[in-house]
């Protein structure tokens, strides 16, 4: 007989599905449609035996993998690999691996415990984890695999998986394989019986094979169906515990109990298994049945014409296996699955949310940037606009710095925007940014720009700037868009009240433009919304403006207004509170890195391949008084270091990403030299890498602080006076 009807070859229509979906999350509608075929034809097998090599084999060319197997753990602690599938021209294991000590596996056992599979892309990945695991796996020519562990009930039983699936299928392969664990536990319990049947005689042991299918859930049967009479059940003693029934039922009355509890739905099916039965010699069914104590349990039934029945009619021989606890866990673990994909799509579609705002803010500063660079072509006599439109162009810059620097929290999304990060700054400062960045966008539209004189007792305030920045901003952007030549847009602001060291604000921006009909207001804070169809062919915007204005309001406990007449003009109302910080002052200069005394003098090792970058940071550093030594990767950084005198350096200035030696290695060896300083002397890392990981990495590395690119001056050299080593006793500064 031909057990591998249906079983698609490697380049079939269930291998090509499986690498069309390589970049897609597996539905679980089509992970069931595969493993439910693959059942399907592991089920016409004769033994439990067959049915697992069925099965092994579907599951390999399904997963498009060089081997599949099954591990079982023995009562001494070893594993045995007693079923095997390997594909064309891949060389047989399971003679190699029988009773394989504990330790081989000792990890891979430890994520069983707490029910975690086990998934390898890379071998390289455990080579230093797992260095036993890494030998064994590394002699099997194995470089990817997928294992999952097999339960009977809460002891792990052994583990079964595939070798070398698809890198990009692992996940795919993972879900398949966790969701089929069920079934092959099934079938080892079942090949157990069937042994244990063929090892005992069945009047020796019949009292012994009733306690194991007990302990199994699992009844056997005999139905009879001789004609002229009523079918009959003959069933054993835990058949009749799994029946609810008394040991003196008559075998009719048994039959009847039985049937008559089947789920209405389930008895069409049921009635197809006995036919599938007497027409290929082999089925099985699942179905819930109601138990006159439990309930609604589920069923797994199946057996095997009896042709040993001399009467007219037919009998039949099988199993009745409560598998409840089975289709719960699996049930609960689609459940898992179909939230698992939930909260992929959401953080998704938070991520893309995100992006889409930040696209729209960034817009501005640039706009401003490009703006003030074509005036200044225009006006290249005239050094006070140059060094005017020069200002505005680093309070542009600054703000485009900020918003990317924004962009590097999104690994803090949770919502949609990342975690705010309070700091001390002056409303002052960020109204009159705000009005510096868009007069290149008002002189552009026509369009008069004032800022009136604020009314800010206590201007000064801990809050996110940036933030307060991109709700201003983009308020007054919009009353610059939709506004009409020779229009005005006024902005205003007034403290309102203080308590307790809290100040609240009311910020007004007025406009001359054309206004927002009655019927859009309340639509005016969803995303990718604008009045008229034309308002993106006639007025510059994607709709997001006030969307990210509500979002970040409503971030920071305010509330918006808005009052406005077609034709007439709109007032945008902001009302926000913020803790006054109580510091007099504005910021520095432009151009006033305000160097601390303690810098000048300081002898820096600068590490910087990019020769541009190095000009310009050696350029700073020295006009600050220091003195300064550059190497261009870091292997020629530690071997000036090396080369220096104990106490050379005070400081070192570290790129990461560089040729021959990256950064880290070079803080590394630094750390590692054989000399007095090699341990104090201060390492700051100087990087455009400044995720949350790499600061990690470079702190992991021996450097005592991590700067980003664009480097902010102030800071790097306050960071370089806070770790400039005290002078040795005597040294005059």
């Amino acid at each position: 007989m031909n057990h591998t009807g249906g079983l698609p070859e490697r380049s079939g229509e269930c291998a090509s599905a499986v690498k069309s979906h390589d970049h897609n999350i597996q539905s679980v509608q089509n992970l069931e449609a595969v493993i439910n075929e693959g059942l399907r034809v592991s089920l016409l097998a004769e033994t439990p035996d067959q049915s697992l090599k069925v099965l092994l084999k579907y599951l390999g060319k399904a997963l498009n993998g060089d081997r599949t197997y099954i591990f079982e753990h023995s009562e001494s602690g070893y594993d045995d690999n007693t079923y095997e599938w390997t594909a064309d021209g891949v060389k047989p294991e399971i003679g190699n691996l029988q009773h394989v000590p504990p330790e081989v596996c000792a990890s891979w056992y430890r994520n069983f415990s707490v029910g975690k599979h086990i998934v390898i892309k890379r071998l390289e990945d455990i080579h230093k984890s797992d260095p036993l695991q890494y030998e064994n796996l590394k002699q099997q020519c194995i470089h990817s695999l997928v294992v999952v562990p097999l339960y009977d009930g809460s002891r792990i039983i052994g583990f079964y998986g595939v070798d070398n699936p698809p890198v990009k299928s692992l996940e795919y392969a993972s879900n398949m394989l966790q969701t089929a664990a069920y079934f092959i536990v099934s079938s080892l319990k079942r090949r157990n019986l069937v042994r244990e049947l063929q090892k005992r005689s069945y009047l020796e042991g019949r009292h012994s094979l009733e306690d194991i299918l007990e302990g199994a859930r699992t009844g056997i049967w005999t139905i009879e169906l001789e004609e002229g009479c009523q079918p009959r059940m003959y069933a054993g003693r835990t058949m009749r515990i799994l029946l609810g029934v008394a040991d003196k039922i008559t075998p009719e009355e048994c039959y009847r109990r039985w049937f008559q509890n089947i789920d209405p739905d389930y008895v069409e099916m049921v009635q197809e298994a006995v036919r599938e039965i007497l027409e290929t010699g082999r089925a099985e069914v699942i179905y819930p049945w109601n138990h006159p104590q439990l309930g609604k349990i589920y069923v797994r039934c199946g057996g095997v014409p009896d042709k040993t029945f001399q009467k007219p009619g037919v009998s039949l021989n099988g199993y009745h296996q409560d598998i409840t606890d089975t289709m719960v866990t699996r049930k609960k673990q689609e459940q898992s699955i179909m939230e698992l994909l939930e909260r992929v799509r959401q953080a998704n579609s938070a991520k893309s949310e995100f992006l889409s705002h930040m696209s729209h803010d960034l817009r501005t500063p640039i706009n401003g940037i490009l703006g003030m660079l074509s005036i200044m072509e225009k006006c290249q006599d005239d050094p006070e606009r140059q060094k005017e439109y020069r200002r505005k162009i680093r309070i542009s810059t600054e703000h485009l710095l900020s918003l990317v620097n924004d962009v590097l929290q999104i690994s803090k999304l949770e919502s949609g925007r990342p975690t705010a990060e309070e700091e001390p700054f002056d409303l002052r400062d960020t109204l009159s940014d705000c009005v510096t960045i868009l007069s290149a966008l008002a002189e552009e539209k026509e369009v008069s720009l004032e800022l009136e004189e604020p009314v800010l007792p206590h201007s000064r305030v801990i809050g996110n700037p940036l933030h307060m920045k991109q709700i201003l901003m983009n308020v007054i952007d919009n009353a610059i868009q939709y506004n009409r030549p020779n229009g005005s847009v006024s902005i205003a602001a007034e403290e309102t009240d203080f308590q307790d060291g809290t100040a609240s604000f009311r910020f007004a921006v007025r406009d001359t433009g054309i206004g927002i009909g009655e019927d859009f207001k309340k639509h005016i804070f969803d995303p990718f919304t604008q009045e008229h169809q034309g308002a993106r062919t006639n007025y510059n915007g994607v709709g997001l403006g006030m969307t990210i204005v509500k979002n970040l309001v409503d971030q920071m406990h305010g509330s918006v207004e808005i009052d406005s007449q077609v034709g007439k003009g709109s007032v945008v109302r902001i009302t926000l509170s913020l803790r006054a910080d109580g510091v007099q002052g504005g910021r520095p200069s432009d151009g006033d890195w305000a160097v601390p005394n303690n810098v000048a003098g300081m002898r820096v090792l600068l590490v910087e391949d990019n020769e541009i970058n190095c000009e310009i940071m050696e350029f700073i550093l020295r006009d600050a008084g220091t003195e300064v030594v550059t190497a261009h990767d870091g292997k020629a950084a530690a071997d000036a270091f090396s080369a220096s005198s104990p106490g050379s350096f005070d400081c070192v200035l570290m790129d990461l990403m560089m040729p021959v030696m990256s950064g880290f290695e070079a803080a590394r060896v630094i750390r590692g030299m054989d000399r007095p300083d090699a341990e104090t002397v201060p390492i700051i890392a100087l990087s455009a890498n400044a995720f949350e990981e790499d600061v990690a990495l470079a702190k992991d590395a021996g450097m005592n602080e991590h700067l980003a690119k664009p480097v902010n001056i102030r800071k790097m050299f306050q960071t370089m006076s806070r770790l400039r080593p005290p002078a040795p006793a005597g040294a005059s500064l």
